[in-house]
């Protein structure tokens, strides 16, 4: 197996969208050309033997404070279907040179062999669980798998007079971001972050208005055969209109003009289904709110293995887990 660097967003991107199915977009290039102009500091790899690629890794490398680094593959690696080699298992070295402590990783499948690392399962950054609906399905065949609460509130909202816009505004967002934040008790981004994907050809809009006020905001990222929905908001003086409602049936509807396969809720909280196929979640999770409204959409839940720390250097890991407990405390 040699790693490589790739060439250029073709072969990268190209390899991705021949490769694999449901494209998530925090592996592809753009995505980290967006991560890039926030200051982040991006490392792209491919993993080939033979001349063929099996797998690549787009990396966010961050400094440590006692010294070294290290990488956070979102989503990622990325593997050909019905790859499962160890990818990893044969650049120890490699990590070590760079001074890598330890590689936090994002896999949709299981990477094994891991034999050369300690792997650590630790706290979720980008959700492991989501819904995903098939837009290769019509709009009436889409409205019949939805939850008969969720298919009602959709026609109220069309009935209230409401104007859908679909062009970006980045002030509408963040006003009803910082609203929605503050209500809910969330962290946001820095509007830096927002901003760079607004910049993007990747991102798209969809803004409700009553009268010409407005009500809900979502924003979507275009990737491959995937729609995601990424972000929402709305300003709760307004929730007996049902606009975010109206937000994503609008957004799946886009999708399926923009010739997606795939609508990807992009999280939902973990779980597994009983013995009567019941979907059983914390409910207590961060997550728990946005599950009972996804779930109304219908679609299908889809889970990967969780975030990994493969670990390179134990005792500085270690310092590290002692440093970010103290700062969650302060």
């Amino acid at each position: 197996m040699q790693m490589k660097i790739p060439q250029s967003k073709e072969q990268w991107d190209g390899w991705i969208l021949g490769n694999t199915a449901h494209h998530q977009f925090p592996q592809s290039w753009e995505w980290g050309e967006i991560l890039r102009s926030e200051g982040r500091a991006i490392e792209r790899y491919i993993f080939e033997k033979d001349g063929v690629i099996n797998a690549l890794a787009q990396v966010i490398v961050v400094l440590l404070p006692f010294g070294g680094v290290y990488g956070f593959v979102p989503k990622g690696p990325v593997l050909a279907q019905n790859y499962t080699g160890g990818i990893l298992d044969n650049f120890r070295n490699f990590f070590i040179e760079r001074k890598v402590v330890f590689t936090r990783v994002e896999p949709s499948y299981p990477l094994l062999p891991i034999s050369n690392f300690t792997p650590v399962p630790t706290i979720d950054i980008n959700p492991r669980a989501t819904v995903i609906l098939d837009l290769t399905k019509d709009e009436a065949h889409l409205q019949n798998e939805m939850h008969q609460k969720t298919r009602y509130n959709i026609h109220l909202a069309q009935k209230k007079n409401l104007i859908v816009k679909t062009e970006k505004n980045l002030a509408v967002f963040l006003k009803l971001m910082k609203q929605t934040a503050k209500r809910d008790g969330f962290r946001l981004h820095t509007d830096k972050h927002y901003r760079a994907i607004f910049d993007s050809e990747m991102s798209r809009q969809i803004t409700i208005y009553h009268e010409n006020a407005p009500v809900a905001s979502g924003v979507f990222i275009q990737f491959g055969d995937t729609f995601t929905y990424l972000y929402g908001a709305s300003d709760h003086e307004y929730r007996a209109l049902m606009a975010p409602y109206l937000v994503q049936w609008e957004g799946i509807k886009m999708g399926k003009s923009l010739g997606c396969k795939y609508y990807d809720f992009f999280g939902i909280a973990p779980g597994q289904r009983n013995r009567g196929g019941e979907y059983i979640y914390d409910p207590h999770h961060q997550y728990a709110g946005v599950t009972r409204f996804k779930f109304g959409f219908g679609g299908e839940v889809s889970t990967a293995p969780g975030t990994i720390d493969l670990v390179v250097d134990m005792p500085k890991y270690c310092l590290y887990k002692i440093l970010r407990w103290v700062r969650r405390l302060l």
